[in-house]
């Protein structure tokens, strides 16, 4: 894979310090602000639609060839729609056996969100965008507004794009905003580097799986009965070398090696966790697939969590395990006294 780095803008110095950087690849979250135009009824898990209707609108908004597929497009490493939901791997690293590279995206799906909308009822979606994909978000912004006039299914559900905020500092919930249909300007915003904060005291975090988790061990799945946290450790430092790797930040940080061996470094308690099965329709497979993964509450204790911490931290919004393209593998960390944990 190539190792060219992206670097991310410093906005001002740190004082505490308790807080440190992390060699993370830049991330920026968008909030796309929507208000439903028909009657709206989303999918019980909504990622896979938003997808679709999001990678449709962008190929109508980036292709230039109409070609049928990116397959032997002669500016498939170039064009914006290949780039975000094909990602092919560049010629260096196809030579070395990689077919492609991890999506520059993530959808936040919040399992919360209402399903049936009215008419004229407001609603959001987040998106995370990765190094270099962060300057494409007017592509996407604009690709939005057409999915907006495709809707949902065969009963319309059309809404219109009305806005965009986009968090200054990942995880402070400083959102400004960055577009307004009514002005149609974007304005571009400097990418913060991450600053983790301090690992919790006691060596305790508790996480909560919004979104099915699926993780591999062994060619298969990892049920509710089998997870560990070297499962879930190791499936995320796979994740966030590969996008180190690809889209900017230290690899080196993400080794396999810098994760500990011993079980009992890190130890996993369940307060409740199930496997959740999602069915979804692939339109290129024409057949159901099944997306379970896990969902569930559980908390991350031991001596290794204050090293693992910057990982489980960004991890929040990089996702986890096998489908975050689809929104799957989404967690947040709960702070200590709170009992909420969601998207925002």
């Amino acid at each position: 894979m190539p190792t060219s780095a992206v670097p991310a803008s410093h906005l001002g110095q740190e004082t505490d310090p308790a807080v440190h950087r992390a060699p993370f690849p830049p991330l920026a979250r968008l909030r796309f602000h929507l208000l439903a135009q028909d009657s709206i009824r989303l999918p019980d898990y909504p990622g896979s639609a938003w997808r679709g209707l999001l990678g449709h609108g962008l190929r109508r908004t980036a292709c230039v060839t109409r070609q049928p597929s990116c397959n032997g497009c002669l500016l498939a490493q170039q064009c914006v729609y290949s780039t975000l939901f094909e990602t092919p791997a560049p010629a260096v690293a196809a030579a070395r056996g990689y077919t492609a590279l991890p999506h520059p995206f993530v959808l936040a799906i919040d399992p919360t969100a209402p399903r049936q909308l009215a008419p004229d009822t407001p609603f959001s979606l987040t998106v995370h965008l990765f190094g270099p994909a962060i300057a494409q978000a007017p592509y996407l912004i604009h690709a939005m507004g057409i999915a907006g006039q495709r809707g949902f299914g065969r009963e319309g559900g059309c809404f219109t794009l009305t806005s965009v905020e986009r968090e200054g500092r990942l995880g402070c919930h400083d959102w400004s905003l960055v577009y307004a249909s009514d002005s149609g300007l974007y304005q571009t915003g400097e990418t913060a580097t991450p600053c983790t904060p301090p690992a919790p005291a006691p060596d305790e975090a508790r996480l909560r799986l919004l979104t099915p988790l699926r993780i591999k061990r062994d060619g298969h799945f990892v049920g509710a009965r089998d997870l560990t946290a070297l499962d879930i450790v190791h499936s995320l430092y796979r994740r966030l070398h590969s996008l180190a790797t690809s889209y900017g930040g230290d690899p080196r940080r993400f080794e396999p090696r810098a994760i500990p061996r011993d079980p009992e470094a890190l130890r996993l308690h369940a307060d409740w966790l199930r496997w959740h099965e999602w069915t979804r329709y692939s339109s290129r497979q024409d057949t159901l697939m099944q997306f379970g993964g896990l969902i569930g509450e559980i908390r991350l204790t031991g001596p290794a969590l204050p090293d693992l911490w910057p990982a489980l931290w960004f991890g929040q919004w990089a996702q986890v395990g096998k489908g975050t393209a689809f929104g799957l593998g989404g967690y947040r960390i709960a702070e200590h006294g709170r009992d909420d944990a969601s998207f925002s």
